[in-house]
């Protein structure tokens, strides 16, 4: 086990190692530092046990990233100890026999998801299986010093200042794990039949979360360059070599729809009669929603089906299934930079809101959905216009005629 003096300014400093790595400091008998190959670190005191015979080891809790953390943490193992001296430091199984029906954070976290996985329609629907594996990613990333600590004994104050210093780095990040935390203790709650104080960022220290064109990349560039002229990314997506990769970027900038879902189609999704096609299961909207083409998208299309090479539309010979992999980020545009362009086409553009909404894969309110009438769709050939309207600005924008971006052949898919 290395060793090295417990200071705030050392463990800041100390590098994310390639495994988990315990540390421990000579002049502070049984406190040590654990720290995680993604970075996490975390507090615990060791304390031989007369009465069990064997080395106990306790959680304190996380390394903060401001304050005087290890002074704090140091002032914990004399506590710990003397809990320990004095037997008031039960083993796991006398708190499973004196605590039975209370649940670990892990267990509410884990009925949490799969609940919602189970959840019927009239109740909103299941979540998609790609938002339960984020909920688990944020679970297991920056909430497992607690997944197995009963939710009755977590020490809440703690987990406050550790969503506070990571609110200040990873912002986006604090919101999902404040999110996942909300529900979990929702479940908790029923669990116990009880009141608990529920971890959060604290009012009025949330960080703002900025957009694309506002927010930075992990290099500090502007995630979307608003000064880069359009025509020049155009020219960047005409250059790809693949065909069906090409396509599935022109394809993503004159419909808005995410990526996931435009990869998910198959030629049974497809109808280039009447030019529309069949989405299913689009992120944060459960049902399919049948979706008028423009005509630009609508050729695009039908260079995709005279390449045509499986079920999938936009397909992959390198894939196991044949459906086609993540796009690559190109020099001056990254694959979601696409659905943000199209969306600035449409402010250029005086169709209803709700239209552009449901054109793009987005979930509609209930007031939305009440304004659309007993079927709760949009009829396609308002659908169409309203796409047309939209491609007619970006072609415009990219200074080339429709004709054009539909006449592309290139070999090498």
């Amino acid at each position: 086990m290395p060793q090295m003096k417990f200071t705030d300014g050392e463990i800041k400093k100390l590098a994310t190692p390639m495994a988990t790595t315990w540390y421990s400091d000579p002049s502070v008998k049984g406190l040590r530092l654990c720290v995680t190959k993604t970075g996490v670190k975390t507090w615990y005191v060791t304390k031989w046990d007369k009465a069990e015979q064997k080395t106990r080891n306790f959680t304190i809790g996380p390394f903060a990233t401001n304050g005087t953390n290890t002074a704090w943490a140091k002032e914990q193992v004399g506590r710990k100890v003397l809990d320990v001296i004095e037997g008031k430091q039960q083993t796991r199984e006398e708190r499973k026999v004196e605590l039975a029906g209370i649940p670990t954070l892990r267990m509410a976290f884990d009925r949490t998801v799969d609940r919602r996985l189970k959840r019927p329609v009239n109740q909103g629907g299941p979540i998609s299986d790609l938002t339960a594996k984020g909920y688990r990613q944020m679970f297991d990333k920056y909430l497992i010093t607690w997944a197995d600590t009963l939710v009755t004994e977590i020490d809440v104050a703690i987990i406050n200042r550790f969503l506070d210093d990571l609110n200040l780095e990873k912002p986006f990040s604090a919101h999902k794990v404040s999110t996942v935390l909300s529900m979990t203790y929702k479940t908790a709650m029923r669990w116990v039949n009880g009141p608990l104080v529920v971890p959060g960022i604290a009012d009025g220290e949330r960080s703002q979360m900025g957009n694309r064109k506002e927010s930075l990349d992990k290099d500090g560039n502007v995630k979307l360059d608003v000064t880069v002229p359009w025509a020049d990314r155009w020219k960047e997506i005409e250059a790809v070599e693949n065909e069906f990769r090409r396509l599935l970027g022109m394809v993503r900038w004159h419909t808005g729809q995410r990526e996931e879902t435009l990869r998910d189609l198959t030629w049974d999704d497809i109808d280039l009669t009447e030019g529309t096609m069949m989405c299913r299961g689009m992120k944060k909207v459960k049902a399919s929603r049948l979706i008028a083409m423009s005509d630009v998208t609508k050729g695009l299309f039908a260079r995709l089906h005279e390449i045509k090479r499986h079920k999938f539309v936009f397909f992959s010979a390198k894939a196991a299934t044949g459906r086609m992999d993540r796009l690559d980020r190109l020099t001056k545009t990254a694959p979601g930079d696409l659905r943000h362009l199209w969306n600035e086409a449409t402010t250029e553009v005086a169709e209803r809101e709700v239209v552009f909404r449901w054109l793009s894969g987005q979930r509609l309110t209930d007031g939305e959905t009440q304004m659309l009438g007993h079927y709760s769709t949009v009829p396609v050939e308002r659908q169409r216009r309203a796409a047309n309207l939209i491609s007619a600005v970006i072609t415009k924008r990219l200074e080339i005629t429709p004709s054009n971006i539909v006449e592309i052949r290139r070999t090498g898919v």
